[in-house]
């Protein structure tokens, strides 16, 4: 989860909204009034707001026409993220040992999946292509080796 998305979903906690306005943000109190530190990380977010509420909109209204069918994928992969326990691999279901250590993917606490090195480009891609069913788009016969 990125900072912009971060700071969405504690707006939504208090039951505020904000939505672009072309370069502007309108930001909505909902029964709570909004914090003024909030809204200052508001107001230093912009720029991520904006690029992130465009793209989440883009990827709603037809995540095949975006021109770069990545950023739904990537997208749809924050907002669903498959975490599983320390200690297994969630690919291959092995228990880690000395020769197969698993390790934690992702970058948010409590969202890791924990995987081998080895498990992880099968179980990757196999995630891009469970977000392109997801989102409605055909499957790509390979999503690459990169990361987004």
């Amino acid at each position: 989860m990125n900072a912009a998305r971060e700071l969405l979903d504690d707006l939504a906690v208090i039951g505020a909204t904000v939505e672009p306005a072309g370069d502007r943000l309108i930001l909505r109190a909902g029964p709570t009034a909004i914090p003024a530190k909030l809204v200052n990380r508001v107001r230093e977010a912009k720029a991520d707001l904006i690029a992130t509420l465009a793209l989440h909109e883009a990827c709603e209204q037809d995540p095949s026409s975006d021109s770069e069918p990545h950023a739904c994928v990537v997208e749809w992969l924050n907002q669903h993220p498959a975490p599983s326990a320390s200690g297994q691999c969630a690919w291959c279901g092995g228990l880690e040992s000395r020769s197969a250590v698993v390790l934690p993917f992702g970058t948010e606490p409590g969202t890791h999946t924990w995987l081998h090195a080895h498990c992880w480009p099968a179980w990757h891609h196999s995630r891009r292509e469970e977000a392109a069913i997801a989102l409605g788009m055909a499957p790509r016969g390979s999503w690459g080796d990169h990361d987004d």
